[in-house]
């Protein structure tokens, strides 16, 4: 029997950060509809046309995928010819990925682990529906990728609320133009799809090296 009938009240309630992932992925089997309407939520395919123009035009091998679940988007990813590597901080998300997705890598690893980021040296961090959950890790994580992964893009995708919908976390960031500003990057391409709600699903592509911004708006000569 599940702790929770829901399984957000295992990562946020009441307006906390209750962080309990692993009883999570224990208790249910696809949190986040991951293998289900996630598979076509736009700012997903968003993302991941945004990694095939960088692999395309820009040279990018390798993916790191943080907060990965159990593999869905980062087989996807995968499947566009990259290097594809799931980091998650629960033990029993990373086992089932592996068995789910045997052609990606997986490994257990949390946000804040710089050292494991910096051996993996990924041309993309992909950050999916996971910045909600660490936000006391933010500002020092953008500190460490501006200085030691400074020819990283970042590939951000994350879904806001309604006014007052929302407890937790609207102190940083309660839209897309907020979010741009916190990160603080030079960003090639960002967007939004409203929801019904009155919500939406935000995402961006970003880098701190200017070199790529200029790079990513050339013209393409044929």
């Amino acid at each position: 029997m599940s702790k929770y009938q829901r399984y957000q009240d295992y990562v946020i309630r009441d307006g906390r950060l209750i962080g309990e992932f692993e009883q999570m992925y224990r208790d249910f089997a696809d949190p986040w509809h991951e293998s289900t309407s996630e598979e076509y939520a736009s700012d997903k395919a968003a993302g991941l046309n945004l990694l095939a123009r960088l692999k395309a035009r820009h040279g990018i091998k390798r993916v790191v995928e943080v907060g990965c679940g159990f593999g869905h988007y980062s087989t996807r990813i995968g499947a566009l010819g990259l290097e594809t590597v799931g980091l998650d901080i629960a033990d029993t998300a990373i086992e089932r990925a592996r068995r789910l997705h045997p052609s990606v890598e997986f490994h257990v690893g949390k946000f804040d682990d710089y050292y494991r980021l910096k051996q993996l040296r990924p041309d993309v961090l992909v950050l999916a529906e996971v910045t909600w959950y660490v936000l006391d890790h933010l500002r020092t994580f953008l500190e460490f990728a501006r200085s030691e992964l400074h020819n990283t893009y970042i590939l951000h995708l994350l879904c806001v609320y309604p006014p007052g919908v929302q407890e937790y976390g609207v102190e940083f960031f309660t839209d897309l133009a907020s979010i741009k500003k916190y990160f603080g990057m030079e960003y090639l391409e960002s967007g939004e799809v409203k929801t019904e709600d009155g919500g939406a699903r935000t995402w961006f592509l970003g880098t701190w090296n200017h070199a790529a911004h200029v790079a990513w708006n050339a013209p393409v000569l044929r």
